[in-house]
């Protein structure tokens, strides 16, 4: 211990009296820890957390590939979504499981201390709690008692987060009553802290027993159809069962719900009857609940992180080139301790000790650094990506992260160099420092090797960056089929607020005209599914002298939209006509394809007057006259493929869910915010306006995870191509200072400035060339395996290896140009002197 304080005490020593390395050093690590412990926090928020519960590993998610009929609400993986009556079966179970219990999220309208706000609710059974060891705060939670008859239990538990954010912790809030979707309701308990449900990236502010659905989705109850799938479906293993007994327990009783379910199906095919019968359980682990938001977003997170350990890596090859030069600067040092009695080991250890307090000052300013990253990444991901829960919060996991980092970059930068260094005899390194003021050419050769790794991981970034930027570009550059310039959004629930059919129909035409009347305003249109959010409404079809065949596709996605929306969002219109204000409920119903749909469903015939129908089957009666045709647009991804996509006035459509509204503005939109919210306010002063933002913001809201990843692998690039340039140049200057007595006689023989500068190229050719030998095929690999995030770009484009391959040239060029210069001024005379 006390030869250790010694070695501790001559570290500081040392790395003070060469401020500028030591600078440099820890720099240097600090950008490389701090970033790789920014992506870490974020990635085990999203990827590794578990759920605060008990036994997590003990939960499974239920799903059941295969085909659907009727309804599904899904929000991306149909498979995992369940009726109500399937549920109930399932959850009759008790061999296998503990515990099923069943949720479903819902927009809630809150009102409470005389204003209304928009919130998240979650519907849930009444043994949710109990199933996943979820204890409260305070008060009770929901019980089996509050969900057992439909509508009778207006009861609900706070999550501890609203709970002191809405109510500031008041203890004083069990049974108070509040009105939620305009139903009166009791406050029974608030949930214990940290508990944010069972799906990342969605926080509820409330959870109500599942029998009230009715109640709070008026527009759709669905508890007794067995054909209306919303709910998400999880369970918990009895001790000692493994996950193949329980998938092969539960698949006992799938068979005859499944029966259960065809029974209320009409018109179902042999084929379709197989096949939909021949569906079973498949269970995936539960730990970390629903993984919609881990599917979503693992591959852009596990990109991100394997591009930061790059830039971890060069820095600590960077750190370990110039541990390198001052080894070599320390050779006389280290021969004259050798000689004194020093063992390899005893000096070995001492290197590595100044290697561990660089990096330990690298790791506790890379941790700075690495919160400073954090909120900003946290802040965009909240506000752009829509995944609440995520903070910038620096826990034991990102603490032990960092220090991990921190010890494992001291090895990797300081190890080589320290065995390097003192594996030289004390004759070996007599006979260098008598030939040369520096090492010998073994650690030359070495450093060459590791700027040439340099390079190489470089040009990894770099092309990932050039690719990322093609994809963002790409995207960016997408035909929309409607036009986001000067064009603000925002949206309502009517229904929410207790509107029944006829007067959200009223409320929406009164807006729309009130709106229009809005200084400044150029159009105004109106649709039930806002664009560009990810959100789908479709169904079944059936068209008028067709012949729809087993292979047939009759799945369409479909809108209910205002007269002027297609005018207002500057979707053009190819034929027909656009809705006006005569296409009301009483009269003919109408609807609107696009090209794609005209395209599939009336490849040789004109669809306007054509007729069609909602569902499919004998009693599906083609009512729906078609009486225009529009140009494809992006309705839910920039990322769509054009697929078939209808449109319904939302006047004939029935029960509307929410409305989103947009505005035209001939100045910029923005400026108008207020005034939009004050309409709404003159026409009901209780109804919560959200989502109001521009188009072009929402566009950028879907493109966030291309942004992001565009551009911090650009910014994870450039680093990287800035730290190989200061390791080129630190070589070569080693170079030029080694070889100072060599370019002297070479000078003095006649040598021109030409051919000394060739030299100094020589070198950092090579360097580059073995680097890129290297590295532009593992940067091939790399594209490949990260396909699946580009856009209308491959892993094969050859300008962006071109284009890596010469930033990494130009980065060379301009680090030599230095020591070229100084090569091609040393003078003969002072260099045969020199040694």
């Amino acid at each position: 211990m006390q030869t250790l304080l010694q070695d501790v005490r001559y570290g500081l020593r040392m790395l003070a009296k060469n401020p500028g390395f030591t600078l440099i050093a820890v720099l240097t690590l600090a950008l490389g820890i701090g970033a790789n412990t920014a992506i870490f926090s974020l990635l085990n928020q999203v990827l590794l957390r578990r759920l605060p519960v008990r036994n997590p590993d003990e939960l499974v998610v239920l799903k059941s590939p295969g085909p659907k009929h009727g309804h599904v609400w899904s929000d991306g993986d149909d498979s995992e979504i369940f009726s109500y009556p399937l549920y109930k079966g399932l959850a009759k179970n008790a061999a296998v499981f503990d515990g099923v219990i069943a949720r479903f999220q819902f927009a809630a309208g809150i009102a409470s201390k005389g204003q209304t706000d928009r919130g998240s609710g979650e519907l849930v059974t009444g043994n949710y709690f109990e199933v996943l060891g979820v204890r409260p705060a305070l008060g009770r939670v929901l019980s089996p008692a509050d969900d057992d008859v439909q509508g009778a239990h207006p009861v609900l538990v706070l999550s501890h987060a609203y709970w002191t954010r809405h109510f500031g912790g008041d203890t004083g809030v069990l049974n108070q009553a509040i009105l939620v979707n305009n139903t009166e309701m009791t406050i029974v308990g608030v949930s214990q802290t940290g508990f944010t449900g069972i799906q990342k990236g969605q926080i509820p502010d409330i959870f109500v027993p599942m029998t009230m659905k009715g109640q709070m989705t008026p527009i759709r109850n669905g508890l007794d159809d067995w054909n209306d799938s919303f709910l998400a479906v999880l369970a918990r293993r009895k001790p000692g069962v493994s996950m193949e007994q329980a998938q092969a327990g539960i698949n006992v009783d799938y068979p005859g719900l499944l029966e259960q379910q065809l029974a209320s199906l009409s018109h179902v095919s042999d084929k379709e009857r197989k096949e939909f019968l021949s569906k079973k359980i498949v269970l995936a682990a539960g730990a970390q609940g629903r993984t919609v938001t881990q599917r979503d977003s693992g591959p852009a997170l596990m990109a991100l992180f394997a591009m930061v350990a790059l830039v971890l890596l060069i820095a600590c090859t960077n750190v370990a080139n110039l541990l390198l030069a001052k080894a070599a600067a320390r050779q006389r040092e280290f021969a004259i301790r050798s000689a004194l009695g020093a063992t390899p080991g005893r000096m070995m250890r001492q290197l590595l000790v100044e290697s561990f307090l660089c990096a330990l000052g690298g790791g506790v300013l890379g941790l700075i650094f690495g919160v400073w990253i954090m909120n900003i990444l946290t802040q965009a991901v909240v506000s752009e990506a829509m995944i609440e829960g995520i903070t910038a919060q620096v826990d034991g996991s990102v603490l032990g992260f960092a220090a991990a980092a921190t010890l494992v970059s001291a090895v990797a930068f300081g190890l080589v160099p320290a065995w390097r260094a003192t594996r030289t005899g004390v004759s070996q390194m007599l006979k260098d420092q008598g030939s040369t003021t520096s090492a010998g050419p073994g650690h030359v050769r070495f450093r060459k090797y590791l700027v040439a790794g340099q390079v190489a991981f470089t040009l990894l970034l770099l092309t990932g960056g050039a690719l990322f930027s093609r994809t963002l570009w790409n995207l960016r550059k997408q035909n929309l089929g409607l036009r986001a310039e000067n064009l603000i959004t925002f949206s309502i629930s009517p229904q929410l607020s207790g509107y029944d059919e006829a007067r959200t129909v009223a409320l929406v035409d009164q807006l729309r005209e009130r709106l229009g009347a809005l200084p400044g305003v150029s159009g105004v249109g109106s649709s039930q599914i806002p664009v560009l959010t990810g959100t789908d409404m479709g169904g079944n079809i059936t068209v008028e002298g067709r012949q729809n065949l087993d292979t047939d596709d009759r799945h369409v996605n479909y809108d209910a939209v205002s007269p002027n929306y297609f005018s207002t969002m500057q979707i053009p219109l190819l034929s027909g006509r656009e809705f006006n204000a005569g296409d009301t409920a009483t009269n003919t119903k109408v609807a609107i394809i696009n090209e794609a749909m005209a395209k599939e469903f009336f490849p040789k015939r004109n669809p306007i007057g054509v007729h069609m129908a909602m569902g499919g089957g004998n009693d599906a009666k083609p009512n729906i006259e078609i009486v225009g045709v529009v140009k494809n647009a992006k309705e839910s991804h920039v990322r769509d493929a054009e697929r078939p996509y209808f449109y319904r006035p939302y006047s004939q459509f029935g029960k509307l869910f929410g409305m989103s509204f947009y505005v035209r503005s001939q100045q910029d939109p923005l400026l108008m915010a207020n005034n939009l919210r004050e309409t709404v306010r003159g026409a009901d002063a209780n109804l919560p306006v959200y989502e109001l933002k521009t188009v072009q913001r929402v566009v950028d809201e879907d493109l966030f995870a291309e942004r992001v990843i565009a551009g911090l692998s650009a910014a994870f690039g450039g680093l990287a191509a800035l730290l190989a340039a200061l390791g080129i140049y630190g070589v070569l200057a080693y170079l030029v200072t080694q070889r100072t007595r060599e370019i002297g006689i070479r000078v003095a023989l006649g040598a021109a400035a030409g051919d000394v500068r060739g030299l100094v190229f020589k070198e950092v050719g090579w360097m580059v060339l073995g680097g890129s030998v290297v590295g532009l095929p593992l940067a091939y690999v790399l594209a490949r395996l990260s396909e699946s995030l580009l856009f209308g770009v491959h892993a094969s484009d050859v300008p962006a290896y071109a284009a890596s391959l010469g930033v990494i040239c130009l980065v060379a060029l301009a680090a030599c140009y230095i020591p070229s210069r100084r090569a091609t001024r040393i003078d003969p005379i002072v260099a045969l002197r020199y040694e």
